[in-house]
């Protein structure tokens, strides 16, 4: 498994209340993933869904500037790239935040992808 894999499979790691919380918020287009890396409300939340958004935030926060680093860039380029991987693990009916601020819904086909990430399953 590749470093960018197993970062994004670390960011979405939670305890099990929290994950399933946001992960049925994402589901059902409560949150929505960004084109940085981080978590956005596609809606005003309840105080809940607030603080567990806030904790995996703060937990990805951590991870992109410890491996920004150690490669010498940006946490936001860290949160840039980590996010063309994690688009494709939002659910079906789930929303994505575009660069340009605009969000996008995931269907059957999978969500859509800002044009600087990569098509294919290379890292």
């Amino acid at each position: 498994m590749s470093f960018a894999l197993f970062l994004a499979s670390v960011v979405l790691q939670s305890p099990a209340d929290t994950g399933a919380l946001v992960f049925e918020a994402m589901r059902s287009g409560r949150v929505a993933e960004r084109y940085d890396g981080y978590l956005d409300f596609a809606e005003p939340p309840q105080p809940a869904l607030r603080k567990a958004v806030g904790e995996i935030n703060i937990r990805r926060r951590a991870l992109y500037v410890d491996l920004a680093q150690r490669r010498k860039i940006s946490p936001h380029e860290v949160g840039v790239a980590t996010a063309c991987k994690l688009f494709v693990r939002v659910p079906e009916g789930g929303l994505v935040m575009m660069p340009d601020g605009s969000r996008a819904p995931v269907t059957s086909a999978g969500a859509p992808l800002p044009s600087y990430c990569p098509t294919s399953n290379e890292d």
